[in-house]
């Protein structure tokens, strides 16, 4: 049988988690998925928007606010000159460096996410 409440209660969990992401880094839970796509070696942006499910408009969006705040670059591609890469810069990387030290707290109904092989 189908338990609806119980994905309430994920989508519960993910909420309150992106408000205490949002409060401590400044950042949405889209913002911080980019990041680390981006640090697993996702660079181009068709690729990072098929990985983070975003339309092509939502992600320039995303990478508008990330450039702005200096925590990622975009460059005119070294394989692709009519395209472009995405890059950590050094605020970037350091951020999302301090994810894991960070205060930030898993609701408990999230924490079958966070094994060795996630982080």
């Amino acid at each position: 049988m189908l338990d609806l409440c119980s994905i309430r209660k994920l989508q519960t969990a993910i909420r309150t988690f992106e408000e205490n992401l949002k409060k401590e880094t400044g950042l949405s839970l889209n913002d911080a998925l980019l990041l680390c796509a981006t640090r697993k070696g996702i660079n181009e942006p068709g690729a990072l928007a098929k990985e983070l499910e975003l339309s092509p408009s939502r992600l320039t969006r995303v990478l508008d606010t990330l450039e702005k705040r200096d925590l990622i670059v975009r460059k005119v591609s070294q394989t692709d000159r009519r395209g472009i890469s995405v890059s950590l810069t050094e605020a970037g990387q350091e951020l999302i460096g301090n994810y894991s030290c960070s205060g930030i707290q898993v609701p408990e109904e999230l924490k079958f996410t966070q094994t060795e092989q996630n982080n």
